[in-house]
């Protein structure tokens, strides 16, 4: 802390705190564990299941949409209640984003398909 007296008043000046790093995105540097052209599919942070980039944009933007795919009136599962068409994704335990069963299903295929993404 710096103390100035600024016309009889004392100013209290703290440093300013560094800015903090860019993230990067996990697309964007080679995941550790997978095969070249696989990134980790990131559904939550930790999920090192290694899909292309473009299924990862994909995870992306489900995650972003999330809200927008429950229902607004809630139902038998609260909250978590997906809108008609929709269903839980279940990438991995407790995963209630609500995506299409087409959707669900490609992240199953991708469970499936992560032992012969890996290094």
């Amino acid at each position: 802390m710096i103390a100035l007296g600024i016309g009889g008043t004392t100013v209290a000046l703290w440093p300013r705190p560094s800015p903090l790093p860019s993230p990067i995105e996990p697309a964007a540097i080679e995941a550790k564990g997978c095969k070249e052209g696989f990134v980790w599919r990131s559904a939550i942070f930790g999920d090192s299941v290694c899909v292309s980039p473009a299924d990862y944009g994909e995870v992306q933007a489900q995650n972003a949409n999330a809200r927008n795919n429950r229902s607004p009136t809630g139902g038998p599962y609260g909250d978590s209640t997906c809108r008609d068409g929709y269903v839980w994704r279940e990438a991995f335990e407790s995963d209630l984003v609500c995506v299409t069963p087409f959707e669900r299903d490609k992240a199953r295929k991708q469970n499936a398909d992560n032992a012969y993404n890996r290094i």
